[in-house]
């Protein structure tokens, strides 16, 4: 018996553990980098100023990344069959 992958659905809440590991590696990243920035550095108005750019920016590169995802529904499914479910002749209406 084959698999029939139209009849999976991927809940959207596994698309957001996705992302979730991706801003947990940025933040590792940037403290990291942080870290050595401040404490490697060359001292001056270029770092701190530098710094806190890079940090305000990202704080709000962040809230506005939460902002965005909270308007969405995380506990519906994304339906295989609409990956899966064949040719769709309305997709590109000109080619039969």
């Amino acid at each position: 018996m084959p698999l029939d992958l139209t009849a999976f659905a991927i809940p959207l809440w596994a698309f957001l553990a996705v992302y979730g590991c991706f801003i947990l590696f940025f933040l590792v990243h940037s403290f990291f980098n942080l870290y050595h920035l401040l404490r490697f550095g060359v001292y001056g108005f270029g770092l701190y100023g530098i710094t806190t750019l890079f940090v305000f920016g990202s704080l709000g590169l962040l809230v506005v990344s939460a902002l965005s995802l909270s308007a969405f529904d995380w506990t519906s499914s994304f339906p295989l069959s609409d990956v899966f479910g064949g040719f769709n002749s309305n997709l590109f209406p000109g080619i039969e």
